[in-house]
């Protein structure tokens, strides 16, 4: 199997996994509101972002670290590189692991009291802090196996953590019944206490005979030097440590502040709390559910564009970059239309009803700039901007609490959601204009935004109008959903094609990433493609220009 290949099969296989664990997340939200409704969903959003507080200060930068050093290491078959920075990587999760809990322990009273305001989560949130070390080490295991191109074995040991953190809380759930609606947070609780120290002992199982044999390796070759190894990686983790802890306390005092603000624009305590559970655990998951098919490739490509960064191709960074965002654009413009389209259909489905459908409509058109976002800041990671990419970030956490604290009290709801699209408006222009800046990139925006939104326009009225026209009808809510998807994406291809957003050479790159050329099949070819004096192939090339020529022949499209 060729890197390429493999590169395509850890994404595929990722992407799947992803879309399968965040349907499931979905339709477990479903049945969570059906058992404590949308107020007890809040109340768990609340002491789950206290938690992801915890979680940061416990791994943030760990698996970014590992994954970059780990990956150009690889790169440069330094094993020795490769183990010094997974030492280091453990090194320091277990002890930012370790010091995150005991925090958590010994806070988790005041946390419960005075800022969630419910007293029963104070136990919830000391077992939520026995899960820290176990999590924070798994993310070292986890950059690991990104770096050297096994991210496989991570998608696998999450849809198995998914499944065992599911079935505790539905046991856990229908053995006490639902007294209140602290008890589905304390089995939610137990079921992730449960998931992390499994997902652990897998990782574990799956990680040591890998690097076992790597270890072997790295000690009958010459070793090279690598006592800067540690420090390179405490200078990748340790800005992103503390840049990321100071973000992710901002965004959990902003969600602290949406329930009392809410409140003090002359909502109830308990509507205020419904609303804020019905937009955090059931629309914006429902909204990024389909970014699982960009994020698993967003992940996989910080490895691949680290190691063309160090090699100085500086070109194929350039070209990998405008194909991607061209394709998450035109992907996510096609998902914001359905989900304007089908609101109705997707509330009914898996949100509380019509106020569910009524916030999916309203935040629809976030779509396009949370998957760019996302994708953008993937591309500053591998080409070591995450520092720029953090500082932004804790910008636009800046950024959003003060807009809370003003905006809440005054408009309500209505507050709230400008609250979300200047948030992500003001994070999405500061991280593009500095990918532009590192790597000169163009973006033309009739053929990346506006053909798309004419194309998605086009294919959601052709479908109703089919529909509307032959009287098909089906009997489930699903089948009808899935049918109406999947007609109008064929649409949505072709408005694409016939108004020049898609070229012929698109297509042909998608079919060689699925059936690459290989030399034989150029060599029975036509002859333009196959020199016999040099046995060279036009199909390959061997360097970008202005650059020295790589140890590996590039396929032309990457």
């Amino acid at each position: 199997m060729t890197r390429f290949q493999r590169f395509l099969y850890n994404a595929v296989l990722l992407t799947v996994t992803n879309l399968g664990m965040r349907g499931i997340g979905v339709l477990f939200n479903r049945f969570l509101t059906v058992r404590i409704g949308t107020q007890g969903l809040g109340q768990f959003s609340l002491m789950m972002s206290v938690y992801g507080f915890a979680v940061t200060a416990a791994s943030a930068g760990i698996h970014l670290a590992v994954t970059r050093v780990v990956s150009e290491s690889c790169g440069c078959e330094n094993n020795s590189a490769v183990r010094r920075a997974v030492s280091t990587g453990f090194q320091c999760s277990l002890g930012f692991g370790l010091f995150s809990s005991a925090i958590l322990l010994l806070f988790a009273p005041l946390i419960g009291n005075h800022w969630l305001g419910f007293a029963e989560s104070v136990p919830a949130l000391r077992l939520l802090a026995l899960t820290l070390p176990f999590l924070s080490m798994s993310t070292t295991i986890g950059g690991y196996f990104v770096g050297v191109r096994q991210a496989y074995k991570s998608a696998v040991i999450g849809v198995l953590c998914q499944g065992v953190r599911i079935g505790c809380v539905v046991v856990l759930l229908r053995s006490w019944g639902v007294h209140s609606t602290i008890w589905p947070c304390y089995a939610l609780v137990i079921g992730t206490l449960a998931s992390e120290a499994i997902c652990f002992l897998l990782s574990l199982l799956l990680f040591l005979p890998d690097y076992r044999r790597r270890c072997a390796v790295c000690s009958a070759a010459v070793k090279a030097e690598t006592r800067d190894i540690p420090r390179y990686v405490l200078h990748i983790a340790l800005p992103i440590l503390l840049t990321a802890c100071i973000r992710s306390g901002l965004i959990t005092l902003e969600h602290l502040l949406i329930p009392m603000g809410l409140e003090k624009s002359g909502e109830a305590a308990d509507a205020a709390m419904a609303a804020y559970g019905s937009v955090h655990g059931i629309v914006l998951p429902i909204l990024l559910f389909p970014a699982a098919l960009l994020s698993s490739f967003s992940g996989l490509l910080i490895p691949e564009v680290s190691e063309f960064r160090a090699q100085g191709r500086r070109e194929t960074v350039r070209r990998t970059a405008s194909r991607v965002l061209r394709i998450t654009l035109c992907f996510a413009v096609f998902v914001s239309g359905s989900m304007i389209c089908y609101s109705d259909l997707l509330g009914e489905l898996f949100g509380d009803g019509a106020s569910g459908s009524r916030y999916l409509r309203t935040l629809a058109a976030l779509i396009p700039i949370m998957y760019l976002d996302t994708m953008v800041d993937a591309f500053l990671k591998s080409l070591d901007a995450q520092l720029d990419s953090m500082r932004y970030n804790l910008m636009d956490a800046a950024f959003s609490v003060v807009m809370a604290y003003l905006l809440l009290p005054h408009l309500g709801i209505v507050g709230y959601i400008l609250l979300l699209y200047t948030s992500e408006l003001f994070n999405l222009a500061l991280s593009l204009g500095k990918l532009i800046s590192l790597i000169d990139l163009r973006i033309p925006l009739m053929n990346w935004v506006g053909k798309p939104i004419l194309s998605v326009i086009g294919a959601m009225g052709m479908t109703l109008l089919f529909f509307r026209m032959t009287g098909i009808a089906y009997r489930f809510s699903m089948t009808t959903l899935t049918v109406h998807l999947l007609i109008c994406l064929v649409f949505y291809g072709g408005f694409l094609y016939l108004l020049g957003a898609v070229r012929y050479r698109d297509i042909v790159t998608v079919r060689r990433l699925f059936f690459p050329v290989t030399k034989l099949s150029l060599a029975k070819t036509a002859k333009p493609w196959y020199n016999k004096e040099n046995d060279k192939y036009k199909g390959y090339k061997h360097h970008d220009k202005g650059n020295q020529a790589p140890s590996r022949r590039t396929p032309r499209h990457l």
